[in-house]
């Protein structure tokens, strides 16, 4: 847990001191690549700014399923 913590804190810094405007976040549909936004979103929710998050679910072959805004 304490890995993820750490990647959470990269997320919040990335949004408050490089003050990025969005977060774009690309997955494969397979089952284990949801952690993957939770990180990000537990990172934003930490973070003094806070910028619109977009996830991009793509398929095995790389296409793209899905787009949405979380």
């Amino acid at each position: 847990d304490s890995e993820m913590g750490i990647y959470e804190e990269k997320i919040t810094a990335m949004i408050d001191e490089a003050n990025i405007n969005t977060l774009t976040v690309a997955i494969m549909e397979v089952p284990c690549c949801g952690g993957l936004l939770s990180i990000v979103k537990s990172g934003a929710e930490k973070a003094k700014r806070k910028v619109p998050i977009k996830l991009i679910v793509l398929s095995l072959k790389g296409e793209t399923i899905r787009e949405s805004w979380v």
